[in-house]
């Protein structure tokens, strides 16, 4: 080893005691910040039953209503949440159900109707309910705005007593195992486009089948017998079930969602993506997509002692609720489409092994439309296309097994492009990765509602545990941006997430249906001036004396562009009375740009007073702490050294307060600190050496003294000399331990050495010198030997 290599070992070492008790900053954790356990109390409605389904009306001149679907009955409320009337829907066969005479009637006794779908005409003031009772029968409610409200004129029952057998039956629309639709309106006819989960059971008669298309009869007594469908195979009805979550159009497609088994005989689940057309009603152009949402760990973390990595990639392979939007500007830029692109987000959750029961574990992952449509004609081109190998059409539930043809080739004179006229499974997945970077681990996503206010994209997530999450949407962030988390006050899972002309939202849980503000439920749970200000702007918070609140909570001085700074510690806590003593000062809020270096600064924008003197701020030793952007462990803290300018003659000793003052000019940026802040139990003291333990030593020097008095550990830094030689210290001295210690040099003479302990460049002398001694010597060894 050569001999700066052993110097800097050496160095090293001899540093590290000093460095390990050297006083730190204790870090603010970002949690603190805010305050998620804050109550707010929202508009909402008792349905006094489970609610089941929710639509929101609204009309072009204005006025609007929302329809909550329980058993039996629909409720018609003003968007305030205000109940104005309800619609007895069942059970069929009762005196009390009036509309429930317009069907045929019922041949057992009284049947509860479960309201499986709320849907609303895009074109026409009707609302549509179907429910379980008489095979999935419909109804069709039109709807008049008079004086301003929403009422239910007439209601039809969308049934012919001509067409319908049980083999076949086009007005049996809903399944009581779970249906999912959207109606498509054209000039001439309104399409409803369905998903439904059969079994051997519901399918043995009066089936609605897993997938079709049925046009709505101008005369308005039921579907069109010539409506086309897919459905799953008698062999795989008990053992292939497709579960329908989420349905939605957009320009000359219609979707569905699905979590179903990976392919017959296999016990592991996925989720798909099935498209239909619009401009055919034979679903020849049926198509599906496997949709692959994933979290995929950066392996930072290496194995120590034989323990497995603490990340790993998790694929979340069930989808519990999806919501169609385009993206705010920012989003888009991450994702690399345009603002105007519609995206698919899913709330995906992992699964147990074998099973699509949720485990709480979940993510969110963003699909743009145009990609999935990308990908699902290159998918036809690998399928039919020349150069491809022969590839398997997949949906084997659906219809035989059979492979593509192959080598199409469509420049021919007469290309035969019967292969693309075939259901078709996408051989490859959609890959997308969580935008939250599994930071919902531990959580069940079970709604969700996407809005784009400004630049910015804000999911408003539902949990299995009844709160509700606003969080800023940006691709695989480190951290968790969450404008809002609160809870509904409702036990169990969040549903039904709709939205209201852009700025309010209806989130259902159990009985209730509640209405939110998109841009959140009030500003409360900013704990601090600088978190409230520095939240969206959108949100409208302001600073009001010792909280955030909105401008119409605030009953005095609400402030939107500055905050004072925050003292949480400062360190040493007591210093000498004419000591030049560096005080550290902890706390946030010290400045307003994120840069951790205060030199960065304006000069003269800080102030620091102890007591009656002045503390003189050291830039250049003043490092505030933040978070790399891939650390998981949030916190902070601001950081401020100054030094303690010299006390007169008059300087007395005592308690002091620690005022700091932040002056920052007014800027471009929205935000400044300006203000000031005080903490008290600063304690200006007088050190005293009382003793000197041991009085003598050899002139060789190593003997360890100890200096013992009252406040010999105040200030920050501490040298003591003999004679005018340094004597090292043994350690950094400890609060209220009353003793300085450190190693003798060596002497040029013998005799009294007279000692001081300098604190801060002040100097307090010892009562009495320490003596320098002959060194001893050995003069003999006594046995010389032994056996």
């Amino acid at each position: 080893m050569g001999l700066l290599c052993r110097t800097c070992l050496l160095l090293v070492l001899a540093l590290a005691p000093l460095g390990a008790g050297a006083w730190q900053c204790p870090r603010i954790p970002y949690s603190s910040t805010r305050n998620f356990s804050i109550p707010y109390a929202l508009p909402s409605l008792n349905a006094s039953s489970p609610v089941q389904n929710v639509a929101v009306f609204t009309d072009s001149t204005g006025p609007a209503a929302i329809f909550v679907a329980i058993r039996n009955r629909i409720l018609l409320a003003s968007p305030e949440l205000h109940l104005l009337s309800d619609l007895v829907t069942g059970p069929v066969g009762s005196a009390e159900c009036e509309i429930c005479r317009l069907c045929p009637a019922a041949t057992d006794g009284p049947e509860d109707t479960d309201n499986v779908l709320l849907l609303l005409d895009p074109l026409e003031p009707w609302l549509y309910s179907c429910g379980t009772a008489r095979h999935g029968l419909c109804y069709q409610h039109q709807l008049k705005v008079q004086n301003g409200k929403v009422a239910i004129t007439t209601t039809r029952c969308l049934y012919s007593a001509t067409g319908n057998r049980p083999a076949s039956c086009p007005d049996c629309v809903a399944s009581p195992l779970g249906t999912s639709a959207t109606v498509v309106a054209t000039s001439y006819a309104s399409f409803f486009y369905l998903g439904s989960t059969v079994n051997s059971s519901v399918a043995a008669r009066y089936s609605p089948q897993s997938v079709s298309v049925r046009r709505l009869k101008g005369t308005l007594d039921g579907f069109s017998d010539d409506f086309q469908w897919l459905t799953v195979l008698p062999q795989y009805r008990d053992n292939y079930t497709i579960h329908y979550v989420h349905s939605f159009a957009d320009r000359d497609h219609v979707y569905f969602l699905t979590v179903q088994p990976e392919r017959p005989g296999l016990a592991a689940y996925h989720t798909r993506l099935a498209r239909l057309s619009t401009h055919e009603r034979d679903l020849r152009h049926y198509r599906e997509l496997v949709l692959d949402c994933r979290f995929e760990s950066k392996r930072r973390r290496r194995r120590r002692s034989g323990e497995e990595d603490a990340e790993r990639d998790v694929a979340y392979n069930v989808l519990q609720a999806a919501h169609t939007a385009r993206p705010g500007t920012r989003l888009a830029r991450d994702l690399g489409i345009n603002d105007t692109d519609m995206v698919l987000f899913g709330a995906f959750a992992e699964s147990w092994p074998g099973s699509r029961v949720p485990q709480e574990d979940s993510a969110v992952c963003a699909f743009p439309l145009r990609l999935l449509n990308q990908a699902m004609e290159e998918g036809m081109e690998k399928c039919c296309g020349t150069g491809h190998q022969s590839l398997l059409r997949g949906l084997s539930f659906f219809q035989p097994a059979e492979y593509c043809p192959h080598n199409v080739n469509l420049s021919a004179p007469v290309a035969n492009t019967s292969c693309w006229d075939q259901p078709t499974l996408i051989p490859a997945a959609s890959h997308k990765v969580d935008l939250f970077n599994r930071h919902l681990a531990g959580i069940l996503l079970t709604s969700i509602f996407v809005t784009a206010l400004g630049d910015v994209t804000v999911a408003h997530l539902g949990t299995a545990e009844g709160r509700i999450f606003q969080i800023v949407l940006q691709r695989s962030s480190s951290y968790l941006l969450t404008l809002a988390n609160f809870s509904l006050g409702e036990p169990g899972p969040v549903r039904g997430a709709m939205g209201l002309q852009s700025h309010s939202l209806f989130f259902t849980a159990g009985t209730k249906v509640w209405r939110l503000n998109v841009t959140g439920p009030g500003c409360r749970h900013f704990s601090t001036c600088q978190r409230c200000l520095r939240a969206e702007r959108f949100m409208g918070c302001g600073w009001c004396r010792d909280g955030c609140t909105r401008r119409h909570e605030c009953t005095g001085l609400w402030v939107q562009d500055s905050c004072p700074p925050v003292l949480t510690d400062f360190h040493p806590r007591s210093a000498p009375l004419q000591g030049r003593t560096r005080v550290t000062l902890c706390g946030m809020t010290f400045r307003s740009h994120l840069d951790p270096d205060p030199r960065h600064s304006p000069p003269g924008a800080y102030r620091v007073a102890v007591g009656r003197r002045g503390c003189t701020v050291l830039p250049e030793e003043s490092r505030s702490h933040r978070p790399l952007p891939t650390s998981r462990r949030k916190d902070f803290v601001d950081v401020l050294v100054c030094k303690l300018e010299p006390g007169g003659p008059t300087a007395a000793g005592g308690p002091a307060d620690v005022v700091l003052t932040v002056e920052e000019p007014a800027g471009p940026s929205s935000f400044r600190v300006h203000g000031s802040t005080t903490l008290g139990g600063f304690v200006f003291v007088e050190p005293h050496i009382s003793a000197l333990h041991p009085p003598f030593g050899p002139r060789g020097g190593g003997t360890h003294i100890s200096l013992r008095g009252t406040h010999l550990s105040a200030g920050s830094s501490w040298r003591v000399m003999v004679n005018g030689s340094e004597c090292p210290l043994a350690g950094q001295p400890r609060q209220g331990d009353g003793a300085i210690r450190c190693t003798a040099p060596a002497a040029s003479g013998l005799g009294a050495a007279w000692v001081a302990l300098w604190i801060d460049g002040e100097e307090f002398p010892a009562p009495l010198p320490f003596q320098y001694r002959p060194d001893p010597f050995v003069s003999a060894i006594v046995p010389s030997c032994s056996y």
